[in-house]
């Protein structure tokens, strides 16, 4: 069971599949289940995704129908009314996305985060003064929000670097991501600093693609692999302008799995990467 700091989001993740494992135990299809609820399949498969909550007369109705052990009820009906209580407010959730705030409270108990960028340091890497330069080059950003989208982003890098914290992470940057000036070359120079310094972090992997490498099987196609316990249903993120989506049929996290390993493959060790870090950071 996840921290009493847990978003709502995260319980409805955890419910979902947790009924959609006894679902499947039980040898029931989700058009079975719709029927029993007396709504729509597509209503069952978005409880069972997390995208929404369950009221507690559902969940007892879903409970009884699978023959859920004393045990097991216990667990769920505690999940259930984690599930429905409201997120806590914070000084920028308002600001996030639609789109991005389901990820935002994922990733706090994802046990690792695969991450591949060809253009920028990833959110949870940069500096204050990194994030508030790239968002104010944003016409899409308004400007009262850019301190709260900064903030976060600091939570998130506050969350990775916890001593407490066991998730891991592993970024593969391209070196085009080092070498593109945000700001200004001091600026630059401040978070490549920074950046090596993360790097140093025992659960933190970092690699850079350097140019010599040509093309690669992501080029042209950043992403963000969500690994859980157990393999529960892994997730890709996968972001663009206006939106985002979030891939977790097997078969599609398998094919992105095998381009991060790729990646990874055409990447300069960790060491070289740091040493490549520090030649660019030199030259600014």
């Amino acid at each position: 069971m996840p921290g009493s700091g847990a978003s709502p989001t995260v319980y409805k993740r955890q419910l979902g599949l947790a009924l959609a494992s006894m679902r499947e135990d039980a040898g029931f299809t989700a058009e079975r289940v719709a029927k029993v609820l007396e709504c729509s399949v597509a209503k069952i498969r978005r409880i069972e995704a997390g995208d929404v909550s369950v009221r507690a007369a559902e969940l007892n109705a879903l409970m009884d129908h699978y023959g859920a052990t004393k045990q097991a009820r216990k667990h769920i009906e505690e999940l259930g009314r984690q599930a429905r209580k409201r997120a806590p407010r914070t000084a920028y959730g308002s600001v996030l996305p639609d789109f991005f705030r389901k990820f935002f409270n994922l990733e706090q108990i994802a046990t690792e985060v695969l991450v591949y960028h060809g253009e920028l340091i990833p959110g949870q890497f940069q500096t204050p003064d990194y994030a508030r330069s790239l968002l104010e080059s944003n016409p899409l950003h308004e400007e009262v929000e850019v301190d709260r989208l900064v903030q976060a982003r600091q939570v998130r890098q506050s969350r990775m670097i916890d001593p407490t914290a066991s998730q891991r992470q592993h970024v593969v940057l391209h070196e085009a991501a080092i070498r593109t000036v945000v700001g200004s070359p001091e600026l630059m120079k401040h978070q490549l600093l920074h950046l090596k310094k993360l790097a140093g972090q025992q659960n933190i992997t970092l690699q850079v693609i350097p140019f010599s490498a040509g093309v690669h099987t992501a080029s042209g196609f950043p992403f963000t692999i969500l690994r859980f316990p157990d393999n529960l249903a892994n997730a890709v993120y996968l972001e663009n302008l206006t939106t985002a989506s979030s891939l977790d049929e097997p078969s599609h996290v398998a094919q992105y799995e095998t381009a991060f390993r790729h990646v990874v493959g055409a990447a300069l060790s960790p060491a070289k990467s740091l040493a490549l870090l520090a030649t660019v950071a030199n030259e600014l």
